[in-house]
């Protein structure tokens, strides 16, 4: 099939594709000494890695000449090369164990002169570099063979190997072979797949690869993944594995329900022993393999591997929760997470909403806050910063170091707290700024992390403490030269009496007396981001900094949703938000337009239908049509659309045999008759998430009932253009066409008269005039030309 709308793609010469046997060669690689500037090049190189102490590089070479061809070590102290294996073949992938004492690495060598070559797994040491075979292809038998792709490496304590697997290449279809035969997909109704989720994973499906695992001493090795169990988690010393499959579940899943079954593997052997079944969320290993923790109906639970019980960790804590209480899709909401385990499987900590809590795996001891609850009275958000990600375990002995967000004003900072102390943490820093995620030297105190506000860029500061930081970076000085703006938290009451929030952005000059024209954009929350810094930049979304630089307000509300019905919420929650800032008397209450993009363009175009507020509106890529959306496929990977109306951000919360009449009164196109607003909608015809059908529909019902609309669509370009020349399109057409519906400027010629097919392209010729392209440099009025 083709493209959605476009018309079906002939087949291919080759339906299977085919691995022939070729040589890959390398490419130049430049090892350079920074304290000196010299340089060392080496051609010919596929795969490098350096050891942990980065004393050795170890590379591959494929080379024309053949005799280059091999593996070798370069010791970063002398310069020396040493050979591990050479000969005419393909080298590919090479990998240290943690220790950097051995390597891991495959190689065709052993059979590059036969008509099939297979690839070999090698291994060698430091201390006697000469590569020996562990797993030949012909080991494996005739259904596998060891892969040339995929991932290689050891295991954590270096005692054994994780290596890939794949079965022969299929046989290649001969291109004229299906040249008087008929050619088809044929969708099966129990298919685990969609027969569109295939085609774009057809390249992947072709080279998969499945984990087996060699055992050094033992010096046998085990497959553990397949086809039906797709995937495995290692223990750190590679005995035991766990798996998690939903493939009994697939075609469950396209409607957003469906789980996965979990199992215990013998790594040694790859036998499984089924622990969960139908499980929602994700299931973990502990650290030392002593446990299998995994979130299920609100409560933690802990398998113990020893014992083969399941115990119920949380259920005792009657007026706590660790699902994520603020979730708002029809479906089950997910815990808050692990922030990680004590030495030797002691205990798990995990999150609630704002604090840290300590779980007995065993569930003998009782749950425990370590953050004495001071995170839930300050309603702060508090984890944990891992400064060292080596580090397997959280230290008792060592103060925990908490990264805090106030849920109210989003100033953020850092606590401390010490984990068998019973004392509540203590404060670090907090400013009114995004505090980023701080780095640590290895061998000093001295810590880095950036600060950021909607007007400072996200600037590196450094010093020997978080509390004592210095400002170190300028990265962006041009910022001086041109206007920016203000942004501050609001506040109202929705239709259903609510409390909501929202982020009004105002303009540098702003004076509370005069009235300014204003662009509701949204989607679901933005006060998360009130300390977030946004580059001006300019594509189908609106720009803050761009839009206040022109003398716009910018109004970002939070939506509250009700099940079943994110139309009317969006409604009943924006429309009170911009009544409530035209009644402080600075918005201009006929120049109010509003703006969104996919999930927000699908809500801006039902907004419209259900008031007069906005003077314009501009809808991106809009579901118009939620009963034929729901049977519509997300092209970008095949996947059904029904899931997300049932259980996901659609938020129906059931099908549209179950709630029919949801479907419909969510729906924009049932409601255009009632539209006056102006609409501007993009929607591209390579749109892989919403059908840009979905557009037409809209845009067809708008035209036929007599209203003004226009529909852009960037030929071949996906949900959101990612062709630089349409994101600076888009963001003019945009601004031109509020500008004219908000502040009275001239109609541009493209909504004055459209353009016909047969002038395609020539607007593009010269360059289109804008009125405010851009950010306004500092002093210039409002709608005047960057510099």
């Amino acid at each position: 099939a083709g493209a959605p709308g476009g018309p079906a793609r002939p087949v291919s010469a080759d339906s299977t594709g085919q691995r022939a046997r070729r040589k890959t060669y390398g490419s130049p690689m430049v090892l350079r000494e920074l304290a000196t500037g010299t340089e060392v090049r080496t051609e010919d190189v596929v795969a490098t890695d350096f050891n942990e102490k980065g004393s050795w590089l170890a590379y591959t070479v494929s080379s024309r000449t053949a005799a280059n061809d091999g593996v070798y070590l370069r010791s970063l102290a002398n310069g020396s090369v040493t050979p591990v294996m050479v000969g005419l073949g393909n080298y590919r992938q090479v990998a240290f164990d943690r220790a950097g004492e051995q390597l891991v690495f495959v190689s065709d060598r052993d059979e590059y002169a036969s008509r099939n070559p297979r690839f070999t797994l090698y291994h060698a040491t430091l201390r006697a570099p000469k590569a020996v075979a562990l797993v030949t292809s012909n080991a494996l038998g005739p259904t596998h063979d060891v892969a040339d792709r995929g991932g290689l490496s050891f295991t954590r304590d270096g005692s054994a190997i994780q290596f890939p697997i794949a079965p022969p290449a299929l046989d290649s279809i001969p291109a004229d072979s299906l040249a008087d035969k008929a050619v088809y997909d044929l969708w099966h109704w129990k298919e685990p797949r969609l027969q569109t989720q295939q085609r774009l994973s057809a390249s992947r499906d072709r080279n998969r690869t499945y984990t087996a695992v060699y055992h050094l001493a033992q010096r046998k090795f085990a497959q553990l993944t397949s086809d039906s169990i797709p995937s495995v988690s290692l223990s750190e010393n590679g005995r035991l594995g766990l798996s998690s499959t939903g493939v009994p579940y697939a075609v469950e899943a396209m409607w957003g329900e469906g789980g996965n079954d979990v199992y215990l593997v013998d790594a040694t052997t790859g036998a499984r022993k089924l622990i969960r079944t139908r499980g929602r969320g994700n299931s973990s290993l502990s650290p030392a393999a002593k446990y299998v923790t995994w979130f299920d109906d609100g409560k933690w639970h802990a398998y113990s591997v020893a014992s083969g019980r399941t115990v119920d960790l949380t259920s005792r804590l009657k007026d706590v929760r660790f699902d994520q209480e603020t979730y708002d899709t029809p479906n089950i909401p997910p815990a808050w997470g692990i922030a990680g385990w004590t030495p030797n499987d002691a205990s798990v900590l995990v999150y609630d909403r704002y604090d840290i809590w300590e779980l007995d795996p065993a569930g003998t001891r009782p749950p425990r806050v370590v953050t004495d609850s001071a995170g839930r009275r300050s309603r702060t958000v508090l984890r944990l910063v891992t400064l060292d990600r080596e580090e397997r375990w959280i230290d008792p002995s060592k103060p925990l170091l908490l990264r805090a967000v106030d849920d109210s004003t989003r100033a953020s900072g850092f606590w401390q707290d010490r984990l068998n102390a019973s004392v509540p943490p203590t404060k670090i820093m907090m400013v009114d700024k995004a505090v980023g995620t701080p780095t640590k030297a290895r061998n000093a105190e001295q810590y880095l992390v950036t600060q950021s506000t909607f007007r400072e860029f996200p600037d590196i500061w450094t010093g020997p403490r978080l509390d004592q930081l210095t400002k170190i970076s300028d990265a962006n000085p041009q910022q001086k030269d041109y206007r920016w703006g203000s942004v501050e938290v609001v506040n109202w009451y929705d239709a259903d009496g609510h409390a909501v929030r929202g982020l009004l952005y105002k303009p540098d000059d702003f004076d509370p007396s005069k009235k300014y024209p204003m662009v509701v954009y949204f989607y679901e929350q933005h006060t998360n981001n009130l300390h977030s810094y946004s580059t001006p930049t300019g594509r189908n979304v609106i720009n803050a900094p761009v839009y206040v630089s022109k003398g716009y307000l910018v109004f970002m509300p939070d939506i509250h949703y009700i099940e079943g019905y994110p139309g009317p919420s969006a409604l009943k929650t924006i429309v009170p938000g911009v009544q409530a800032l035209i009644a402080r008397g600075f918005v201009k209450e006929d120049g109010v337009g509003i703006q969104g993009q996919s999930w927000g363009g699908y809500q801006t175009a039902y907004i419209i239908t259900q008031t007069n507020l906005f003077r314009a509106a501009m809808a991106g890529a809009p579901v118009a049509n939620m009963t034929s959306a729901y049977g519509g496929i997300r092209w970008e990977s095949g996947n059904s659309r029904a899931g997300q109306y049932e259980h996901g951000q659609s938020r129906i919360g059931g099908s549209p045999w179950t709630y029919p009449t949801r479907y419909i009164e969510n729906s924009p196109l049932f409601y255009a008759d009632r539209i006056n607003t102006p609409l501007f909608i993009m929607h591209n015809d390579a749109d892989g998430a919403v059908p840009w059908y979905q557009g037409i529909e809209m845009f067809i019902a708008m035209r036929r009932l007599g209203k003004e609309a226009y529909l852009i669509n960037y030929n071949g370009d996906a949900h959101n253009p990612r062709r630089r020349a349409n994101q600076r399109d888009m963001d003019i057409k945009m601004q031109q066409f509020f500008d004219h519906h908000l502040t009275g400027a001239p109609m541009p010629d493209w909504m004055r008269e459209g353009i016909p097919f047969l002038m395609k392209g020539r607007d593009q010729i010269a360059e289109p005039m804008a009125s405010g392209q851009g950010i306004v440099p500092s002093g210039a009025g409002a709608g005047a030309p960057p510099r």
